[in-house]
């Protein structure tokens, strides 16, 4: 249903509109139990992630998702009172209502930054699928995408207003021919960058397993079946082969006899790539991505910068004490300090982690800078979602992934626990996917790529100069009206 993106505003556009009573609570309160709904639909999945792994009792899980939603919530509310204000705009000009898009944009940057940020499933989001319209995420990442939907929410309700005028009528043909247009020509272009590389092939292994408590016989069970897997893509022709997050409970930097295992294989077979535990002291625990070379002892590690609020540390600690983690470490993670690529054969190669890969300017960064001399030339990353169960999150989290190879115009691998692991081509398009909850592994295809877009040189440039073109658009129009006054 992603069309209805296009039109979905239109009511409650009509509503404020026609609300001719001033002040701020019916505009704050139209958006805000809109906002709120919808995060309820969303985000549904939230109470079996801390029942279940968190040990919340039902009451509080369910508690703990309306929470969320309620918070988030406040800011298309203090959004819908600046958007009425808009409409309350003298005359019938279409310029004034452009301004909406803008705090969209706006309202979106605070959710990504705020208290750690929790960007998931914007608006943008809901054209996945819509291929050629989304190919413009290379010039101004999801945001821009966000901005386009919105943007025909404000056309299409000033057609509803007056539905006899070809002059809208025509600027919503217009504009989406213009978008499509140059989405189409960005998508061929891309391919005919990408079909002049060279192809590589990595092993990618999805071994189907849970965060539920296993035992050390059981644990065993699970490493002699991934090895066995490794071992079967590596004579296939894979370069390295690819573990998810928390394959398995095991730490191979302070457990010899894992770290013998993990050496002995690579030195017969291929670099190893996978998420693992790392443990500095008692209090020092990273989540880590961890290569393990050919060569002896040849070892790097990424350990995760952007950490995952309740899974992997308790956001406002002294208010929340009585909130468990759904993790089972003795401490609360540490963060990484810094964004840092992996190097495979002279290759940058970049590994945000599970949650990391729902931040745009988080991922940019891995891909302009990396942390070093060698930018990132491919993406891979690890996700445990075993956490969500058997619900829509694992193909939320996927659809959001496929934004950064636009973004960025690189090949993702992806691994996951029990789905859905894949490969995205640097168009967005998904190349290869696996079922969910199930086990699998295969050869992904893939090449490394040097090319970078104006979002990766430049970064977050559209969403703020639109944040900064909203305010300064805003002051002058009321300036303008308390001067007529």
């Amino acid at each position: 249903l992603f069309f209805t993106a296009f039109f979905f505003l239109v009511p409650m556009l009509d509503l404020l509109k026609k609300r001719e009573k001033k002040g701020w609570g019916f505009p704050f309160l139209t958006f805000f139990f809109f906002s709120f709904i919808s995060y309820l639909f969303i985000l549904y999945w939230i109470p079996n992630v801390m029942i279940r792994y968190g040990g919340a009792e039902p009451f509080l899980g369910y508690v703990g998702v309306v929470a969320l939603s309620i918070f988030l919530s406040l800011f298309s509310g203090l959004m819908g009172i600046v958007i009425k204000k808009i409409l309350d705009v003298e005359g019938e000009s279409l310029f004034p209502l452009l301004l909406i898009p803008l705090i969209w944009i706006a309202k979106d940057i605070v959710v990504e930054n705020i208290f750690g940020g929790f960007p998931w499933c914007s608006a943008g989001y809901s054209q996945h699928a819509n291929l050629f319209f989304i190919q413009m995420g290379e010039l101004g990442g999801i945001h821009l995408i966000s901005f386009f939907v919105i943007y025909f929410n404000v056309l299409f309700f000033r057609w509803y207003e007056d539905w006899k005028n070809k002059r809208i009528l025509t600027a919503i043909m217009l504009s989406f021919f213009c978008i499509y247009s140059v989405g189409f020509y960005l998508y061929r272009s891309t391919e005919e960058t990408v079909g002049k590389g060279v192809e590589h092939k990595a092993g990618i292994i999805q071994p189907n397993t849970s965060n539920d408590p296993i035992s050390y016989g059981e644990k065993t069970a699970i490493l002699n079946r991934l090895f066995d897997k490794s071992t079967e893509l590596a004579r296939l022709g894979a370069e390295f082969i690819v573990w998810p997050e928390h394959t398995v409970s095991i730490y191979p930097l302070q457990t010899e006899q894992y770290y013998n295992r993990i050496m002995e294989f690579t030195q017969s077979n291929a670099p190893l790539l996978g998420g693992f535990t790392d443990l500095i002291g008692e209090q020092a625990i990273f989540n880590s991505v961890m290569l393990f070379g050919k060569k002896e002892n040849e070892f790097q590690k990424y350990d995760k910068v952007h950490l995952t609020p309740f899974g992997e540390y308790i956001l406002f600690r002294d208010l929340l004490f009585f909130v468990k983690r759904i993790t089972d470490e003795i401490a609360d993670f540490t963060p990484g300090k810094g964004v840092k690529n992996i190097e495979i054969d002279g290759h940058g190669v970049s590994t945000p982690i599970c949650y990391e890969i729902i931040f745009p300017e988080l991922v940019r960064n891995f891909i302009a800078e990396g942390g070093g001399p060698k930018g990132g030339e491919l993406i891979v990353t690890i996700s445990n979602d075993s956490w969500f169960g058997n619900t829509s999150a694992p193909y939320q989290h996927l659809s959001m992934a496929q934004f950064r190879s636009i973004e960025n115009r690189r090949y993702i691998l992806r691994s996951t626990t029990n789905g859905i692991s894949g490969v995205i081509s640097p168009t967005g398009e998904i190349l290869f996917s696996t079922s969910y909850l199930t086990e699998d592994s295969f050869i992904g295809g893939f090449k490394f790529l040097t090319g970078r877009t104006v979002f990766t040189e430049w970064g977050y440039l559209f969403p703020y100069f639109s944040v900064g073109l909203f305010f300064i658009t805003f002051m002058i129009r009321i300036i303008q009206k308390r001067r007529k006054k």
